[in-house]
């Protein structure tokens, strides 16, 4: 087989698995839906009053994107499992590419985000949230959700072939995604912080992503939250995939 034939194989079986995993699928997208409506019962008419528009068209592409970090850690602990329960040896045995191995895992959890990502958009639409600016914006709504993804995906498999323990891998990728959501501008604007902080909510990816997607959902400014994200990208594919190459060799 070819390497893009074994990815094929490799992501479906990574699929699968998570379709089959009740908990999995609950985790992946309950957990950010109550945020979001947990969001909105708590400060959606204040953010409302203060920044002049709807909260929702704002906090639901966060959320989304949320969701698509979050679901990330599920990428590390999946990954971890298969390294140290054996599967991982199988494969080289079977003369299987690394490559492969890697491919597959982040092709077969990229394509579970962004399902996840559809759900959360579509349960997002019964609080209001809409898409006004065009089937086209719509697709390259989910396209930047992919691209967000793809950042935490690779960093995911870095720390599983680092960590000790399944709790060292959890640790490791829960609290920069937390981080990220709350200094984000989904939440409250950018305004609402201190003037300190604003620079550093300003130039975190959860925010320029969140920007591009309320552009291409609501309408604003799309061209350069777009290529801030595109940037981050490039920056974690430079970094995180010849480290996770290295490691996982």
């Amino acid at each position: 087989m070819n390497t893009i034939t074994e990815t094929g194989l490799l992501a479906g079986r990574t699929l699968r698995r998570f379709a089959k995993s009740p908990q999995l699928v609950a985790d992946s997208v309950l957990f950010p839906l109550i945020l979001l409506f947990l969001m909105l019962l708590v400060f959606g008419e204040l953010v409302d009053q203060a920044a002049h528009g709807r909260y929702i068209d704002r906090l639901a592409p966060v959320i989304v994107l949320f969701s698509a970090a979050y679901g990330a850690v599920g990428t590390g602990l999946g990954f971890f499992t298969d390294l140290r329960g054996g599967i991982v040896d199988r494969f080289r045995a079977m003369n299987i590419s690394r490559v492969s191995v890697l491919a597959g895992r982040i092709t077969g959890d990229l394509v579970r985000a962004v399902l996840v990502a559809v759900v959360t958009t579509a349960v997002a639409y019964l609080a209001g949230f809409r898409f006004t600016q065009g089937p086209l914006a719509a697709l390259g709504f989910f396209a930047v959700v992919a691209l967000f993804a793809w950042i935490f995906l690779w960093l995911a498999v870095v720390v599983a072939t680092s960590a000790s323990s399944e709790q060292a891998v959890s640790g490791a990728l829960n609290t920069p995604v937390t981080l990220l959501l709350f200094l984000s501008s989904g939440f409250v604007p950018v305004e609402q912080f201190p003037g300190w902080l604003q620079p550093v909510v300003r130039a975190n990816p959860l925010s320029l992503a969140g920007d591009a997607l309320v552009g291409l959902s609501s309408g604003g400014p799309v061209l350069l939250p777009v290529l801030f994200t595109a940037a981050w990208a490039v920056a974690a594919t430079a970094i995180l995939v010849p480290l996770a190459v290295r490691r996982f060799g």
